[in-house]
């Protein structure tokens, strides 16, 4: 049996007069990838830095098995985290950069320069070791921020967002990494608003207003796509699902 990496129970986070989370309950399995599927402000974004204890949220969290907390370094250790934001240092090259984090981690020179060209080869950065940041694309600076925060080889890894404004090219890159990642034993929590990338996802939760409204397989997400009516699907659910087929370039008639 997998094994929950992630277990979030009733995650509750409350700002002034809104609730961008609301109730929250799921959990990762050991080595899979979890696309959580929603429009920009459904809560994805808050949910990630909970669970990573960045900020403070009501429930309970455990990862591997331990409750989270802010100074669990032990857990955090294992962890990788590539947020929306690109950061890194302008002044480094692209190998430089991905070298520096990888040394938060890894002591051992060797190994570690073992892992940095493994993250470059992952995110085909080969022929730009020697270029600044600002030297790069926006696709290119995308996979070197991806580079950065996986270096270290964690077991679990967070992606927020990572194709947001990249090239097509870019984003089939880092798609192609995410798998990569996941098939040498990594477990992946992705978010996305775009309904095509979590195609290769082992589960996805569909999130709205802080609530997750729908969850399965994507083959079971997309045959929900497609008879909204027989499941009997209230209206901003399908609402909901239109939107994200529609962002994502897929305007499936759901015959509302």
């Amino acid at each position: 049996i997998m094994e929950n990496v992630i277990e979030v129970k009733n995650l509750t986070k409350e700002y002034k007069n809104l609730k961008a989370i609301d109730n929250l309950s799921f959990e990762v399995k050991s080595g899979e990838i979890l696309g959580l599927l929603g429009p920009n402000g459904s809560g994805k974004t808050t949910t990630i830095n909970s669970v990573l204890s960045l900020i403070k949220a009501d429930g309970q969290i455990k990862i591997f098995g331990k409750e989270m907390s802010p100074d669990a370094y032990d857990i955090k250790r294992k962890i990788g985290v590539v947020f929306q934001e690109i950061a890194v240092f302008s002044e480094l090259t692209v190998y430089e950069n991905i070298d520096y984090f990888c040394s938060l981690y890894i002591a051992d020179k060797n190994k570690r320069k073992e892992y940095v060209n493994d993250a470059i080869k992952l995110v085909g950065l080969e022929n730009y070791k020697k270029f600044y940041p600002k030297q790069l694309s926006g696709g290119l600076l995308r996979r070197l921020n991806i580079a950065c925060g996986i270096s270290h080889k964690p077991e679990l890894i967070f992606l927020d967002e990572p194709t947001v404004a990249v090239d097509p090219q870019s984003r089939n890159n880092i798609l192609e990494g995410i798998k990569k990642l996941r098939d040498d034993g990594a477990s992946i929590v992705y978010t996305t608003h775009y309904m095509e990338e979590v195609v290769d996802a082992d589960y996805v939760y569909v999130m709205d207003k802080g609530h997750v409204v729908m969850q399965g397989t994507p083959r079971e997400i997309f045959s929900q796509v497609g008879t909204l009516k027989e499941h009997r699907l209230d209206v901003p659910q399908i609402t909901l699902l239109a939107d994200l087929l529609r962002q994502s370039g897929l305007d499936i008639p759901l015959g509302v």
